[in-house]
């Protein structure tokens, strides 16, 4: 028999075997989901979830969100109720956010990661976010603006905002690996409610700090850019600052930060090294943007205003919460692996008292397209 043919006969029956599917389904038999949002309930958890549903009674059809709850003793318990409020199944394969209240996030979160994990269909890159202020499904149920898909625009926001550097972007798979890492301490993103214009609508607030699975506390916009200087994540945003009464608005195009340990008499001490790359933005005073000694000013200035914020945050977050949500503890570990075996159990006491060098170097490359300020005579 012709080699090519049995070759061809071979080829024809693998693809027999593999282009079936045994769990397909028609996409009118399924409701896809495009957010959750989980709240506590007296017997165990109240949940809400986003359906994405077309609207066909304009000339064009649109998609639009409707919002069911159902509650339940856990998370799948929730979701197999949702067979009472609705005929089709939920598919889970589009959803891009979870949103939980900040009862839950208290209590832990494993139980919603679990079931993250465990189902074939969730993406295990969705974000996780907590509400600081109201409930899930409250968040859930504000209009949104930009989309009218309200999960969609919290997941659009989470990854505009990565260029302004004031948002932890922690999705849920890189949330189960700090969990699941002794000396790792996860932050992710918060959500609230501001009125704008008259609308209620939805603000990312800053990060939330869990130790293992529980929520221990919150963070401020201003402190996520400080953390996020610190662990080289920084991607753009502004740093501003003041000399004498003029504002100072620079605008970040590049950083790298490196951390490494070192033995200083005996101690050991943290030494971060950041050199960013920025351009002034904006000024709002009689300062000179072309004269060198100004520019040299604003440069040392900024540079000492950048250490002061990182210091002092790193203080408060070893004083008032003792949680290396740096990973300080980590990188000792991988550039002293034998000072790390001697420390590693006292490792949290040894945080709350640890030495920090900053030293920050911001090249300023230009002052816009402004050849003076505008306040300046021509």
């Amino acid at each position: 028999m012709n080699k090519s043919f049995i070759f061809i006969l071979i080829i024809f029956m693998i693809l027999s075997l593999v282009t079936g599917c045994g769990s397909y389904k028609e996409i009118e038999q399924l409701s896809p989901v495009a957010g959750i949002a989980i709240d506590k309930s007296p017997i165990g958890y109240k949940l809400t979830v986003e359906i994405i549903d077309v609207d066909e009674s304009n000339k064009e059809p649109k998609f639009v969100s409707l919002k069911l709850s159902t509650e339940g003793k856990s998370i799948f318990d929730c979701i197999r109720n949702m067979i009472n409020l609705t005929a089709k199944k939920l598919y889970f394969g589009h959803t891009s956010v979870v949103i939980v209240s900040k009862d839950v996030a208290k209590d832990g979160i494993i139980p919603i990661i679990d079931f993250i994990f465990r189902d074939a269909e969730p993406r295990i890159n969705m974000y996780m976010v907590v509400s600081d202020e109201y409930t899930a499904n409250e968040i859930l149920h504000l209009k949104s603006v930009s989309t009218d898909i309200r999960s969609f625009e919290i997941d659009t926001m989470i990854v505009s905002n990565d260029q302004l550097s004031k948002v932890p972007n922690t999705s849920v798979y890189q949330l189960a690996n700090h969990i699941g890492t002794p000396g790792l301490y996860p932050v992710i993103p918060t959500v609230s409610m501001e009125v704008n214009e008259g609308l209620e609508t939805i603000v990312l607030s800053g990060g939330a700090i869990f130790k293992q699975d529980t929520l221990e506390g919150f963070l401020g916009l201003d402190d996520i850019k400080c953390l996020r200087f610190i662990r080289n994540e920084i991607k753009g945003g502004l740093f501003i600052f003041d000399i004498s009464n003029t504002t100072i608005s620079l605008e970040i195009f590049k950083n790298k930060t490196k951390v490494r340990p070192k033995i200083v008499n005996n101690q050991l001490v943290m030494e971060i090294k950041i050199k960013t790359i920025v351009s002034i933005g904006e000024t709002n005073g009689q300062i000179d943007t072309l004269h060198e000694n100004s520019i040299n000013r604003i440069k040392t200035i900024a540079e000492t205003s950048l250490e002061d914020d990182i210091l002092q945050f790193i203080k408060t977050i070893q004083t008032d919460y003792g949680l290396d949500i740096f990973g300080f503890g980590n990188i000792v570990k991988q550039r002293m692996p034998d000072l790390w075996k001697e420390i590693e159990t006292n490792w949290d006491s040894i945080f709350k008292e640890l030495d920090i060098d900053v030293d920050a170097d911001i090249h300023i490359r230009g002052s816009g397209n402004l050849f003076k300020n505008i306040t300046e005579k021509q």
